[in-house]
């Protein structure tokens, strides 16, 4: 898998609601990537001890109670991003986060280097669902009678964190046919924006890997 662009400002990650342990082990699995993600450590009252672009939460934790989950919200009312940072990914679980605001939903299980790539596309505006399955790259899911077999691959890319110019890269299709099956999709599922796009994926079994290299094309 190729790297990143080292040039750019690394994207300010922060882990809350976690003990020491979990913390610490957090930012050690990080370090070596320190040029693409800045691991912020928590504040003697459990905040960000400085301003972040993301903050990582277990909202999905069997013991998060409501009043954790409002915290995390609140860590991020300076225009952070809060990201399901979990070992439970169940896809109805992962529903639930997405409905809730979450920018993605991401398995604790994930190798350090899948991490970066899934925290940089979530900085840059994407919402992104790395369960840690590790499947067939080439498989998709069947054809439902809903959709037809391409826009059932075009929305399984999406669900996967896909960009429109990396969807006609796999897909082998011009950027303009993307976009025409994508508005036809979008008209049978019911939705309007990427985010319900990406959630209706979920709920309807298009949930697979995120994809090594989706964060690194434009």
């Amino acid at each position: 898998m190729n790297e990143s662009p080292s040039h750019h400002t690394p994207v300010r990650v922060a882990l809350v609601h976690e003990c020491e342990l979990v913390t610490r082990g957090f930012a050690d699995m990080l370090a070596p990537f320190a040029h693409r993600v800045t691991v912020i450590p928590p504040g003697p009252d459990g905040r960000p001890a400085a301003e972040v672009d993301l903050v990582l939460f277990d909202s999905l934790a069997p013991s998060v109670t409501t009043a954790r989950r409002h915290d995390a919200a609140r860590h991020s009312g300076d225009g952070a991003r809060v990201v399901t940072y979990t070992w439970n990914p169940r896809p109805d679980l992962v529903q639930l986060a997405l409905a809730d605001g979450a920018g993605g939903c991401l398995a604790k299980s994930l190798p350090a280097r899948d991490l970066v790539v899934a925290l940089e596309a979530i900085h840059r505006g994407r919402i992104v669902v790395d369960c840690g399955t590790r499947t067939n790259r080439g498989r998709r899911p069947a054809p439902s009678t809903l959709l037809t077999p391409r826009e059932a691959e075009v929305v399984s890319l999406i669900t996967q964190g896909f960009d429109n110019f990396s969807i006609a890269r796999e897909s082998c299709l011009s950027i303009n046919s993307v976009k025409t099956y994508i508005r036809t999709a979008y008209r049978k599922m019911g939705v309007t924006t990427r985010s319900q796009a990406v959630l209706w994926g979920v709920r309807n079994g298009y949930l697979d890997e995120f994809p090594e290299d989706a964060a690194l094309t434009g």
